[in-house]
């Protein structure tokens, strides 16, 4: 057998007639065939040389002479891949199916890159074509419309793993010509012959190599050729020859989505037995082919949109069309499985016949029931805007992006100009067009103002860093200031539409079962509107320091433990917050000394909704720069404050607002702690008026304190007013056992420069409180009586048996006013 030459163009043996005439048919011309480098071959070694594997030169000599295909690299070198066209080809064993083309044996599916296409496989920008066959990408390539040919409607994939069926397993790859294309953002467009629509099986090849390219991050449509008059099968080549390159140029325009095959019956078969868990993993493997399928939270879910507005009572009013996630019932994934799977049984004596059979009930229940699902695609979040990933990509493709496992949902006609490489000049513009929009909004100051674009700002880099995002309050100092038209604003441009918007509720449970629904449906945007009274409680903490949810699932016994990747906006009037939920915000403050702020008439825009929907491209756009420029400067740092609970957040979000030249939003939350903490202020005054009580620092216990605000015997003292207000404060009500309780809470806590200390117990054992200052201070232990005495004195707080007392030495404790804001950290 002859050796086969490096490259087989280098024999230059020409081509054949009717080799010529076949290529012509396609539409190539002669330059084009020879810059391709077509050639036919007659030689039936080199030919089975090329071929390998069972082909001796003597079955090779069967094919006759040969239309060969050579293959080449990006760089354009010749990759010693050649695919033949027989004259006489041969039928499969045991079958009648003619072979049409023959590829050498064992080895890898290659991509066909025909010369024109090869220099724009690294520039996404380029919009490819992929079709059937070497002729039709030739062909395409030469009419200026870049082209790569697939040898086979699957041959776009890696080689599976069989399992004992013969099935393939695992997931889909593109193959390593495919996978080094640069996909991230390009236009791509499926050309497959018009024979697809009637195709089953190339339906789903179609479909799969779309899912492949969009989880690559192209932006994929599909193209359907017309079939002939007489319903004969029409390719990129016919119509190219037929009708010309105007022709194909307008069929790609009308490229539409990819779409999954109708139910057809199709799918792997399932043989029903004995044996359970084989038929379980074998309809979980058949679920893995669903495209609108996931697994999230330990539940099986898809996303559907919502119709109308929200029912009464509904834990989350929502604007119709708003996408969310959703268990998928039993009723469903019944159906589900007979989708993607065919379900049979043995009949007969002998097993010889299948009978098709409904999925059983055990099994859909143990599917449902499992809590994974391999090879299911898990869903992260679903996002209606674009987002900025923590390498500083621009997420912005429809379809679902395995990498961050998220599912992308952006309208058609959404048009962003978003460079590449921004600058921070590009980021200061881009602060002039979102101000534009808040020009008549009156912000207390700017660090107000920069406290709402960090709000903007959050749910576009949500992805890009760890761990929560503190919550935006849009505060005012009266009705009708803007608050809420302020808060649309930030949904309108991220989503198009309102927020959805949550009640808050004071019930602890009431609230977790809102916040459980939330997680579970995956909102991404929510709005506490018009908060009143006193706000805060552990569970709303709890949410607002966790970006993943845990709790029991109404009506049931499943739990849900997954994502909880809301971006929580809030709105009221001099709203008054728990300390701990304070410190979980981000203040937006408005001031107007306008009697009726809504009647105003000196606005820009009187339809600023309207004017925002209109322009919301420009002014999203706008926000991602602001994103792209700060990570294209490398993420530089400018020294800000430590914000406690949300590091990540701080190091994307805050850094990227201070690189586009506005303030600090942090400096706006220091004065809404100040203010919000009630009962900071409360002890405060409290630990006051106990330094003039007890100027000796002998200790007095919560029977002292109550009964020297209740002494009428004598004058005051100017401080036990104040005295008096800060226990009503802080108690509701003048109890002395009540007091020692937020004693204790509050204990060792520094207030203004100062801390509350036990002193040890007098003789019946009551505490005795002592106010220390906090700034290096050791705490002192009181003296310890030789023998506990019980406690005594209505109205006093007693000693904690369970605690042990502290010895005369003395612990040391820090004196930190607010620990989680500590610099001096490594």
């Amino acid at each position: 057998m002859k050796t086969v030459p490096d490259s087989a163009r280098s024999r230059n043996p020409g081509l054949l007639p009717q080799h010529r005439a076949d290529l012509h048919a396609s539409g190539l011309t002669d330059g084009q065939i020879a810059a391709c480098g077509f050639y036919s071959e007659s030689d039936p070694e080199v030919v089975a040389g090329l071929l390998r594997g069972h082909f001796t030169p003597a079955r090779a000599a069967k094919l006759g002479p040969c239309l060969a295909f050579p293959y080449h690299a990006p760089e354009g070198t010749p990759t010693g891949y050649v695919r033949l066209k027989p004259d006489r080809p041969r039928t499969r064993t045991g079958g009648d199916k003619v072979v049409k083309y023959e590829a050498p044996a064992g080895a890898p599916n290659r991509a066909y890159l025909p010369p024109g296409t090869r220099s724009a496989l690294a520039d996404p920008t380029v919009p490819l074509v992929l079709t059937e066959g070497e002729k039709k990408a030739a062909a395409a390539d030469q009419h200026g419309f870049p082209c790569v040919g697939l040898s086979g409607v699957w041959a776009w994939q890696v080689k599976r793993p069989k399992d004992p069926h013969g099935r393939g397993t695992g997931p889909r790859q593109l193959i390593p010509d495919l996978a080094r294309v640069v996909w991230a953002g390009r236009p791509v467009v499926l050309a497959f012959d018009s024979d697809v629509a009637s195709n089953p099986q190339v339906r789903w090849a179609e479909w799969h190599l779309a899912e492949a390219l969009r989880t690559a991050g192209a932006v994929v449509r599909v193209l359907r050729f017309p079939g002939g008059p007489a319903g004969e099968k029409v390719a990129l080549d016919d119509v190219l020859v037929g009708r010309g390159a105007g022709a194909l140029r307008d069929l790609i325009r009308g490229a539409g989505p990819p779409e999954p095959p109708a139910p057809d019956g199709g799918g792997p078969e399932i043989v029903l037995g004995t044996d359970e868990h084989r038929v379980n993993d074998e309809a979980v493997r058949a679920l893995a082919a669903e495209p609108d399928l996931y697994q999230r939270g330990g539940m099986l879910v898809q996303v559907v949109s919502t119709e109308a507005d929200a029912a009464a009572g509904a834990a989350v009013r929502r604007p119709p069309g708003a996408r969310v996630v959703r268990e998928v019932p039993l009723p469903l994934l019944r159906e589900r499985l007979t989708r993607c799977a065919r379900w049979v049984r043995y009949v007969g004596k002998e097993d010889e016949d299948y009978k098709p059979v409904h999925p059983p009930m055990w099994s859909v229940n143990a599917v449902h029931a499992r809590g994974a699902w391999p090879g299911v695609r898990h869903l992260e979040a679903v996002v209606n805007h674009p987002v900025v990933l923590g390498n500083g990509a621009l997420l912005a493709a429809n379809g679902y992006n395995a990498p961050s496992k998220l599912l992308v949902c952006l309208p058609p006609d959404l048009h962003l100009n978003v460079s590449d490489r921004p600058t921070q000049r590009d980021a200061v513009n881009a602060v002039a067009t979102l101000e534009d929009v808040l020009r008549d909004f009156p912000f207390a100051n700017p660090a107000h103002r920069a406290a709402w674009l960090g709000g903007l700002l959050t749910p576009l880099a949500w992805f890009g860093f760890d761990g929560p995002a503190p919550m935006l309050l849009i505060d005012g100092n009266t009705r009708g200031v803007g608050k809420g038209l302020l808060a649309d604003l930030i949904a309108l441009i991220l989503t198009g539409r309102r927020f959805a918007v949550m009640s808050y509720s004071a019930d602890k449970e009431e609230l977790r079962k809102k916040i459980t629904s939330l997680a579970m449906e995956g909102e991404r945007l929510v709005l506490l509107d018009n908060l009143a009274g006193a706000v805060g409680n552990d569970v709303l903490d709890m949410a607002l320091t966790g970006d993943r949810w845990r709790d029991r699932v109404l009506g049931g016994n499943k739990v849900y433990d997954g994502p909880l990747h809301v971006t929580w906006v809030a709105t009221g009037n001099n709203v008054q917050l728990a300390a701990d939920t304070a410190r979980r915000c981000s203040h937006c403050r408005l001031e107007t000394r306008d009697e009726r702020p809504e009647l105003r008439t000196d606005v820009t825009y009187t339809d600023l909704r309207g004017h925002v929907r209109v322009n919301r491209g420009a002014l999203l756009s706008a926000a991602l720069t602001i994103l792209r420029a700060w990570y294209s400067a490398g993420r530089p740092r400018h020294g800000l404050a430590p914000w406690g609970s949300f590091e990540g957040w701080s190091a994307v979000v805050r850094e990227a607002v201070v690189f586009a030249g506005l303030p600090d939003p942090g400096e706006a939350r220091l004065a809404l702690q100040t203010s919000a903490d009630r009962d900071a202020v409360a002890m405060e005054a409290l630990l006051a008026c106990l330094e003039q009580m007890d100027p000796n620092r002998r200790g007095v216990t919560t029977a002292e304190v109550i009964g020297r605000i209740r002494d009428t015997t004598g004058p005051a003292p100017d401080w036990v007013p104040e005295l008096r207000a800060a226990v009503e404060e802080l108690c509701g009500k003048l109890d002395g056992r009540a007091l020692g309780g937020r004693f204790r809470h509050f204990q060792r806590r520094n207030f203004g420069g100062r801390m509350l200390c036990k002193g040890g117990s007098d003789r019946t054992n009551s505490n005795r409180w002592e106010v220390v200052p906090a700034s290096g201070a050791e705490v002192r232990p009181g003296p310890v009586p030789e023998a506990p005495v019980p406690a005594g004195g209505a109205g006093e707080d007693g000693p904690d048996p369970a605690r042990p007392q502290p010895s005369r030495a003395g612990p040391r404790y820090r004196s930190d006013d607010r620990p989680h804001d500590r610099r001096d950290v490594a």
